[in-house]
Order: C-alpha cells, then sequence, then structure tokens
C-alpha cells in the first residue's frame, strides 16, 4: 500500500478499536449479575478483537512509518507544496507563450515544458530533489500517482496533445465533436427514419389552409442519443539518454502520444463495437451496404458501384461528404472508366486537383490505414462525417512513472483521453420519393 492507503488504514484501524472499546464500556456498566448470557459472550469476544486489531495496527504503524522514511522528498526540498493550493507564485515549465505566437513557437514551448518537466520527475525519482511544481502539476491535467512514485503532467503541456489530435486526425478534424463537464450526456434527436407525410421531423405534418382555418395538430416525436465516455491511454517509455535532452524529449513524447491516440480513437470511429469504445459507422444501424454489380470479380471497384453509393447519400451530406479509403483501392480508382460503344472514357464525376487531390462527385478521396483492405466490406466508404457525434472531456490526462523499469535506467509516461462516439442518425431515412433508403455512411459490399 502506498502512504495514502496507509494513513487511511490506520485511521480505520484506530476508529474500529475506539467503537469495540466503546462497547466495553457499555456492557462493563452493567453489574455482572445482571448481565445476559449474550452479554457476557460478547464481552469474551471483544477481547480477542481487540487484540486482533492491536496486532494489525502495529503492522500498519511499522509500515506507515518506513514509507513515510523513504518518502522524504518534501523535507529534502525545505518547503512543502500542497496539491490544490495556489500556486500562481511559481514559474511555468516553460517560456511564456503569447497569445499572437506562431504555431512553431508554441508547439516549441510546449516541448519545453514538457521536457523540463520530465528532467525533474527524473531528479524526483533518482536524488530526490523535488521540484514544488510537480505537486502543483497534479491540480491541472491529471493525478498524483503515489504508488508508483508518479507525478501529473502539468497543465501547459496535456493541452497541447489534444489540440494536435484534432488538427491532424484525418477523421477527427472532419468529426462533429463537443465537450462536456460531466461523464455522461443525453441528446434528444427528431425519430425520424422517413420523409413521408406525417413522418418528416418524427411525425411533424404542415398543411395548405384557408384563410381563418387552422390546420390539423400534428405530433412529433423525440429519440434519446445517450453517450458515456470511455477511456482510451497510450504508454511511453523513455531512457535516461532522451530525457537528458529536454527539447528532444519533449517532442518526440508529444508526438508519439499524439500518433497513437488518434490511431485509437479514430480506429474506433470507423469500426468501433459501442460496448467498451465508440460505435463506429461500419457497426451503426444507419449503415447502408451496396451491392455489388452482376458478375462483378473480387477485389474490384466499378463505376457503377460509386454511382450508386452517392445516390444513397442525402442532398444535405453532398458538400461536407468524403470518401475513406484503404490505399489499395487506388489502382481501382485510378482506372475507373465508363463504357461507350466498344472502349471506355474517364467517368465525369472523377476529377485529380492541382495537388493531384483525387474527389469524385466533388467529395475528396482520402486514404485510411482503418479502411479494409481491397474487395472488402469497408475498403471504401462514403461518409458525412459532420453525422457523427464524438464527445470529450477535458484534455489528454498525463502522469509519469520510474518504478516499474527503475532497473532498466527508463521513464514511463502514460496518457489517458476520455471520449465516446456514435453516428446521430438512429436508422437509414426512406426519401420522400423513391424506395432507396439514404444515409451519410454507405459502404460497399464484399466482392469476393
Amino acid at each position: 500500500m502506498n502512504i495514502k492507503q496507509l494513513r487511511q488504514a490506520k485511521a480505520d484501524n484506530d476508529k474500529a478499536q475506539a467503537d469495540l472499546k466503546a462497547e466495553g464500556r457499555r456492557l462493563m456498566a452493567i453489574a455482572a449479575e445482571k448481565r445476559t448470557p449474550e452479554q457476557s459472550t460478547r464481552l469474551d469476544a471483544l477481547e480477542t478483537e481487540l487484540d486482533a486489531l492491536a496486532a494489525t495496527a502495529a503492522v500498519v504503524a511499522t509500515d506507515l512509518a518506513r514509507a513515510e522514511r523513504f518518502a522524504d522528498d518534501e523535507r529534502r526540498q525545505g518547503q512543502r507544496v500542497e496539491p490544490g493550493t495556489d500556486h500562481a507564485t511559481l514559474a511555468p515549465w516553460g517560456p511564456t507563450i503569447e497569445a499572437d505566437a506562431t504555431p512553431l513557437a508554441k508547439a516549441e514551448a510546449r516541448h519545453a515544458a514538457l521536457g523540463a518537466f520530465a528532467m525533474a520527475v527524473k531528479a524526483a525519482t533518482t536524488t530526490h530533489e523535488i521540484d514544488p511544481r510537480l505537486y502543483a502539476a497534479a491540480t491541472g491535467a491529471g493525478t498524483q500517482v503515489d504508488s508508483s512514485l508518479g507525478f501529473a503532467v502539468p497543465r501547459e503541456v496535456a493541452p497541447g496533445i489534444e489540440r494536435t489530435m484534432f488538427e491532424q486526425g484525418k477523421i477527427l478534424s472532419r468529426v462533429d465533436a463537443r465537450s462536456i463537464t460531466g461523464n455522461s450526456i443525453a441528446y434528444n434527436l427528431f425519430d425520424e427514419t422517413s420523409r413521408a407525410d406525417s413522418s418528416r421531423q418524427g411525425g411533424v405534418l404542415g398543411y395548405w389552409v384557408d384563410e381563418g382555418t387552422a390546420p390539423t395538430a400534428s405530433m412529433f416525436k423525440l429519440a434519446r442519443m445517450e453517450m458515456k465516455l470511455r477511456k482510451v491511454g497510450a504508454l511511453g517509455v523513455m531512457t535516461d539518454e532522451l530525457i537528458s535532452d529536454a527539447i528532444g524529449l519533449g517532442g518526440e513524447l508529444e508526438a508519439s502520444f499524439e500518433r497513437e491516440l488518434v490511431f485509437q480513437v479514430e480506429n474506433k470511429i470507423v469500426r468501433g463495437n459501442g460496448s467498451s469504445a465508440p460505435l463506429g459507422f461500419l457497426n451503426a444501424p444507419c449503415l447502408i451496404s451496396i451491392a455489388k454489380e452482376s458478375g462483378q470479380t473480387a477485389a474490384t471497384i466499378v463505376t457503377a458501384n460509386l454511382g450508386k453509393m452517392w445516390a444513397r447519400l442525402p442532398d444535405a451530406s453532398e458538400a461536407t461528404a468524403v470518401w475513406l479509403v484503404n490505399k489499395e483501392t487506388r489502382t481501382q480508382l485510378d482506372n475507373l472508366f465508363q463504357p461507350v460503344g466498344t472502349s471506355g472514357v474517364t467517368p465525369r464525376f472523377v476529377n485529380y486537383g492541382p495537388k493531384n487531390v483525387l474527389s469524385m462527385y466533388g467529395a475528396d478521396v482520402v486514404t485510411v490505414e482503418y479502411a479494409e483492405a481491397l474487395g472488402t466490406v469497408g475498403d471504401i466508404s462514403l461518409t458525412d462525417l459532420k453525422q457523427y457525434r464524438l464527445i470529450r472531456k477535458g484534455g489528454v490526462e498525463q502522469a509519469s512513472s520510474m518504478h516499474v523499469y527503475f532497473a532498466q535506467g527508463e521513464q514511463a509516461f502514460r496518457a489517458f483521453y476520455r471520449v465516446d462516439g456514435q453516428p446521430v442518425p438512429r436508422a437509414a431515412i426512406t426519401p420522400f420519393k423513391g424506395t432507396g433508403t439514404q444515409s451519410p455512411f454507405i459502404v460497399l459490399q464484399t466482392r469476393a
């Protein structure tokens, strides 16, 4: 047990002993000849219980004294800084970042702050020279890890990673991300599964009426979308040699956590099960799957596939839609054609921009490693990611420890991020006219 747990165990033991002694005093106040057999038996049992508690108290006291001797950081530092108090007078970890600083200057300042923090942690866990800002950090982006000699990463550093995640992620930069203050949230949505009369907006219906005539009342229905934060984490281990280069450590550590957390969150936006992770659009009830063409061979994509996928996209999603594809599909997309007599021409909806960016029907084609292999469901997806709701709380919570990797001369840094997400539509929508349902998430069936 760590110091906090040992102190709590001592307090619990003291209270238990006090309660037993009070009970004993109450029983002893009863004359011996007037005590019931049960009361006499209880008095005998109290002595046994008190002896056991006293033995436990001795063990706890010994362990607590030993732990407090080993944890003399604050006494060596010459001052005590209480977590949760005002640390405004302490110098920041990195240089002051001006509001109008360039992105490069801000990034370098974050790296310097993280590097300075790492070196302070190394000193604290090796020479016991405690920088009081290590305790101040615990009031920021994380919680001090007593049991593993850990410290929370300071506030100056952690938020930078989250911002970069959303700036760099091909999927994260496109979803509807919202911050919450609690651990869960519920959104009320119109329960709309059809655009037919009496179904739009969950049941609202308008009427053309004569002057002085009231329209017939209609009632809309609401659906509830409930979301609960889930935790994703990453663990990085740095050698003492890398820690000695403060700026190098800060940049490398931040980049490593950024890349891994981006991968984890974006991968679940695509294929999450909705139980232990966000619900991915590949598993969503609103997903539409387009059948392959008659006679279409395995591991191919043909022009007709894309036309049928685009036809199932709602009009409102055309401006924000993107195609998410596996890189293996590019050989198929580059060779798309429309038959014309005995030959073929490039489809009119395929276009390469000035930077060789492929678009189809005006929507960019984005290569992502989360897409399935060519020929499998999910190798190409037509998506409007603005219809994917992602919630998050705070920034990236980080902490460090050298306890596990002490013998190897390494320092462990970990990061946790709390998010959840799911597509907004509850089901594919039946259009006002026509029979093919529509959805902002459309895939092509396996071609085998």
